[in-house]
């Protein structure tokens, strides 16, 4: 990695990295999410106080299968609303590790956020979070005028695994007959869980944050059989991709997801989908996260907000 040129930035966020829970396959997907969520929700609840948003509540709502929690995040009412699945390999992470930022688009683009506390694997195996994010976006759709957003400017976005749920209830809502969604933000989404790429070749080993062991692990808490990874709610790219929403497909350079976001981009122009493809140079995965620092997370997280404004 070192030979890489990655943004100087990260060499100053080396000690926190180290500072994180040594990734060990063989603790228990419980005490890894507890020990990781804790530093990232700290680190959150400090960046949200510079966040202000004029209304954010916590709402319970109704799923096919049980409750499923959502913090709405409201700047101005009757906006575009994104609703957000945050990232986290479908196994950690959380509303609280995602807060800072959901609040820094709906700040930004004076537009609602919507994040979704999807159900987590392992306990909950694949396609528990895919129809929860669904059914929530559904939710939101139907309670437009009490959420006091514009039903025909709904957004639905996420980071990494929450860019997968994204591509995922687009689709799914295509094959329901419904056509709420107006655009889909990808954020360094996973979309392809079965055939490697040379950016996963390439950067699978030796960075921070992401590599093929731990990919490899999360994917084994979110499948509870080998033949679901072809699943094209799961490997999003073995789905019929035509009369989907335009997407917007953002990618690190040094990200071992960066090849399948983009291929999965082409595949969307190629079925007739409007695809933006936007690489971010000298960053990694889950950069947009680092913000504060990052100027490159500053900027993608600003094209995000542009778009949800003049979209």
């Amino acid at each position: 990695m070192l030979d890489m040129p990655i943004d100087p930035v990260y060499y100053q966020l080396a000690e926190y990295f180290d500072s994180l829970p040594k990734f060990d396959q063989f603790s228990s997907a419980r005490e890894y999410r507890e020990a990781i969520n804790r530093i990232y929700e700290e680190r959150n609840r400090q960046l949200s106080q510079h966040e202000r948003v004029e209304r954010v509540e916590d709402r319970t709502i109704k799923g096919r299968n049980g409750d499923i929690r959502v913090r709405v995040y409201q700047q101005k009412p009757d906006s575009p609303v994104l609703v957000y699945y945050h990232g986290g390999g479908f196994v950690i992470c959380s509303i609280e590790s995602h807060d800072a930022l959901c609040r820094r688009i709906a700040r930004l683009s004076n537009s609602t956020v919507v994040s979704v506390d999807y159900r987590l694997a392992p306990e909950h195996k694949f396609p528990a979070a895919v129809y929860d994010c669904y059914d929530a976006t559904k939710w939101v759709a139907e309670n437009a005028e009490e959420l006091r957003i514009d039903p025909s400017k709904i957004f639905v976005g996420g980071d990494s695994a929450g860019g997968n749920l994204a591509a995922a209830v687009s689709i799914m809502a295509r094959d329901s007959g419904e056509d709420f969604i107006k655009h889909q933000i990808l954020i360094y989404p996973v979309v392809n869980f079965v055939a490697p790429t040379p950016s996963l070749l390439e950067f699978g080993e030796g960075l921070w944050i992401l590599d093929q062991k731990i990919m490899s692990w999360f994917s084994e808490q979110y499948f509870s059989r080998e033949e679901d990874k072809f699943n094209p709610l799961a490997s999003v790219i073995f789905a019929d991709l035509e009369n989907l929403p335009p997407a917007l497909i953002i990618t690190a350079e040094y990200d071992p997801l960066r090849d399948e976001g983009e291929v999965f981009g082409q595949m969307l122009r190629r079925a007739g989908v409007e695809a933006s493809i936007v690489r971010y140079r000298g960053v990694l995965h889950g950069f947009i996260n680092y913000y504060p620092v990052l100027k490159a997370a500053r900027d993608a997280i600003n094209q995000i907000a542009a778009l949800l404004v003049f979209d």
